[in-house]
C-alpha cells in the first residue's frame, strides 16, 4: 500500500502530537502495571504467578500496593519485558524514558490503523479524498491519541489487526489476521462466529486457525522464556469475564444498590459476566445473512453490529474498547455512509464526557509528574462531596451511553443511512453530502 505524500504528512503531524504527550502522561493503574510486568519480564521471571511491588526510581502511583501483571497472553507482556531491557541500556535510569518506550507500540498502532483506513476507503471507493480524510481523522482523533499516546493502552494494536481482516476476501487470510490480533488482545475473538455462520461447507472451519495462532505463539513465548504455565489459565478468566463497572449497563449494575440485589442471586452475576458470548454468537449469525461477496458495504455492516453487541453486554465497557467500533464507524462514514458522521460525532464526544469524568477531568493523566497525586486523587473520588457528584454522573453517563449503543446495533440491523441520535435533538440535517471525513 502507497501512501502519497500528504498522507504521509499527517502521519507526521499525528506521531509528533502523540509524542508530545508520551513521556509524562499515563493512567496510574494500567501504566504502573505495564511498569511493574517490563520489569518482572526483563528479570527472567514470569509474571503470571504473582502481584508485584512498586519498582524503585520508577514506579509513580500505588506506591504501597502490589499490583497484578498485564493480564493477556504474553505478547504484551514480552514486549514489554524488552522495552524494559532497552530501556535499561539507552535510558540513563530516567523513568520519563521508559513512559516514553511503553507508549511507542501504541503509537505505532494507531498510525498503522490511520494507514489501513486509507488503504481500505481507497480500495473500496477509489476516491483518494476520502481515503486522506479517514487517514486524517484517525491521526489527529483526540479519542484515539488519549487512549494511546496519554492514557497508554495498547488496543490500537488490535484495531489494526482488525482492519486488516478487512482487506482479505478469503477467509483462511482473516483468520490468520484475526489470530494475531487474539495473541495482543482476546478482543477479535468476538468475530469467529460470524466467520463461522458466513462461510460454506468446510470452510466454516477456518475459523480454529484464528485460535490456533495465538495458541501456538503463546507456547512459543513461554517456551522461549523458559515461563511455568502456571498462572496463564486465571489470566484467560479474567479476559474473558469481565470485572464490571464501566460505561454500559454493567457500570450501573454493579453499584449500589443493584449490586448486592445481585449478589444474591445464585450464579446471577456470572451468567450477566458472560452474556456478550450468546450475544455475539447471535450477532454473528444474523450479521452473516447480510454479507454478499465482494460488497464491503455488508461486510463492514456485519462487523460493526458483532462489536457493537460485544460493547453493549460486556461486564465492564471501558474507554479503550470503544476505539474498536471508532475505528469501524469511520471507515463506514468516509467510504459508504457520509450522513452517519452525526452519530459517530455524538458517540465519540458523549464517551470523552465519561473518559473525562472517570479520570478526573484528566488529572489522573497527569500523575507521572508527582508520585503524590494519585493518592490525593484517590481520596477526592472516595470524598462526599465530589466523589458522590462524579459517581451520578457516570452512572447517567452508563445510561446514556447504553442506550446509544441499543439505537446503534437497531439502526445497523435496519440498516438506517441517516440516523439521528434518540438524545439528540432533532434538528434537519439538509441534503445528503459527500465529503471527506475530518476531525
Amino acid at each position: 500500500m502507497k501512501l502519497p505524500s500528504a498522507a504521509w504528512k499527517v502521519l507526521l503531524v499525528g506521531l509528533l502530537v502523540r509524542e508530545a504527550f508520551s513521556f509524562w502522561t499515563g493512567n496510574p493503574y494500567d501504566v504502573e502495571v505495564w511498569i511493574r510486568t517490563g520489569n518482572v519480564v526483563a528479570h527472567g521471571m514470569n509474571p503470571y504467578v504473582s502481584f508485584w511491588p512498586p519498582v524503585p526510581g520508577v514506579s509513580f502511583a500505588f506506591l504501597t500496593s502490589t499490583l497484578p501483571s498485564a493480564a493477556y497472553l504474553p505478547f504484551w507482556p514480552a514486549l514489554l519485558g524488552e522495552l524494559y531491557r532497552l530501556w535499561e541500556v539507552v535510558g540513563g535510569g530516567n523513568r520519563f524514558a521508559l513512559y516514553f518506550l511503553i507508549k511507542q507500540p501504541p503509537i505505532a498502532g494507531d498510525l498503522l490503523s490511520a494507514a489501513l483506513l486509507y488503504g481500505l476507503v481507497l480500495r473500496w471507493t477509489g476516491r483518494a479524498d476520502a481515503a486522506l480524510g479517514a487517514l486524517t481523522f484517525w491521526s489527529l482523533f483526540p479519542y484515539a491519541i488519549i487512549i494511546s499516546a496519554i492514557w497508554g493502552q495498547f488496543d490500537s494494536l488490535g484495531v489494526a489487526a482488525i482492519l486488516a481482516a478487512l482487506f482479505y476476501r478469503e477467509p483462511i487470510e482473516r483468520n490468520l489476521m484475526y489470530g494475531v490480533g487474539i495473541f495482543v488482545k482476546l478482543l477479535p475473538a468476538i468475530y469467529l462466529p460470524l466467520e463461522f455462520f458466513r462461510s460454506k461447507g468446510t470452510r466454516r472451519m477456518t475459523f480454529l486457525v484464528a485460535l490456533a495462532l495465538p495458541l501456538a505463539l503463546t507456547a512459543l513465548v513461554f517456551v522461549a522464556e523458559g515461563w511455568q504455565f502456571a498462572g496463564i489459565f486465571a489470566t484467560g478468566k479474567s479476559q474473558t469475564y469481565g470485572g464490571g463497572g464501566g460505561m454500559n449497563l454493567a457500570g450501573i449494575l454493579t453499584s449500589p444498590p443493584f449490586s448486592s440485589a445481585i449478589d444474591a442471586v445464585p450464579y446471577l452475576y456470572t451468567a450477566l459476566a458472560y452474556l456478550y458470548v450468546p450475544g455475539v454468537i447471535v450477532a454473528g449469525w444474523v450479521a452473516a445473512r447480510w454479507i454478499r461477496p465482494n460488497d464491503p458495504r455488508t461486510e463492514l455492516r456485519a462487523v460493526m453490529l458483532v462489536t457493537t453487541v460485544f460493547l453493549l453486554l460486556r461486564w465492564g465497557l471501558y474507554e479503550q474498547y470503544m476505539v474498536y467500533l471508532f475505528a469501524l464507524m469511520a471507515l463506514d462514514v468516509a467510504a459508504f455512509h457520509s450522513d452517519r458522521r452525526t452519530f459517530l460525532t455524538y458517540l465519540w464526544v458523549l464517551s470523552l464526557v465519561f473518559l473525562l469524568v472517570n479520570n478526573d477531568l484528566g488529572a489522573r493523566f497527569v500523575t507521572p509528574l508527582d508520585t503524590n497525586l494519585w493518592a490525593t486523587l484517590s481520596s477526592l473520588d472516595q470524598g462526599s462531596g465530589y466523589g458522590t457528584i462524579r459517581a451520578w454522573a457516570l452512572e447517567i453517563l452508563d445510561a446514556i451511553v447504553t442506550v446509544s449503543l441499543i439505537q446503534w446495533a437497531v439502526e445497523l440491523v435496519r440498516d438506517h443511512d441517516r440516523p439521528v441520535p434518540w438524545l439528540w435533538p432533532r434538528v434537519s440535517a439538509g441534503p445528503p453530502k459527500m465529503e471527506p471525513l475530518s476531525p
